[in-house]
């Protein structure tokens, strides 16, 4: 029953990963929810991009195959390149995000812009630890050929 939780057994120390995919995945949800969030002057800029329904839908596959990653990751030991794939496309993802608000056309800075900004910079953390545990699976794995010679 333990492992049915997301944040326990191997999936530890990947809060801050599951945190991002779940953020990600409720600004989709916002976005594909009745109305017209596009409406606002603050997201002025990302509507010249694409439709809402357009952000809405690849905001949620990112977040769907992070946290599909994640979950096989975990469970199957797999290598961490899953996790530094959609770690590095989520800090793509809330540079993107933190830097069309900051097109608001307002002066200043908005909170968007602070709080994807920090996700950005977290995912990008994310992003390196994968690196460090590719590098700790690498040792590993040529620990077990010198010993299986």
């Amino acid at each position: 029953m333990s492992r049915a939780f997301p944040f326990q057994g191997y999936h530890q120390r990947r809060e801050a990963e599951w945190v991002g995919a779940l953020v990600l995945a409720g600004v989709a949800v916002a976005l594909l929810a009745p109305g017209a969030t596009f409406s606002r002057p603050t997201f002025g800029a990302f509507s010249a991009v694409a439709p809402e329904g357009t952000w809405g839908a690849a905001l949620l596959g990112v977040a769907i195959v992070r946290m599909l990653g994640l979950w096989a990751n975990g469970d199957k030991h797999h290598s961490p390149t899953v996790r530094l794939v959609t770690a590095t496309v989520g800090a793509c993802v809330w540079t993107g995000l933190a830097w069309l608000l900051a097109q608001d056309g307002y002066p200043g800075w908005n909170t968007g812009v602070g709080a994807y900004g920090v996700l950005a910079l977290v995912d990008a953390y994310c992003a390196v630890r994968a690196l460090w545990d590719q590098g700790l699976n690498d040792q590993r794995a040529a620990m077990l050929r010198r010993a299986a010679r």
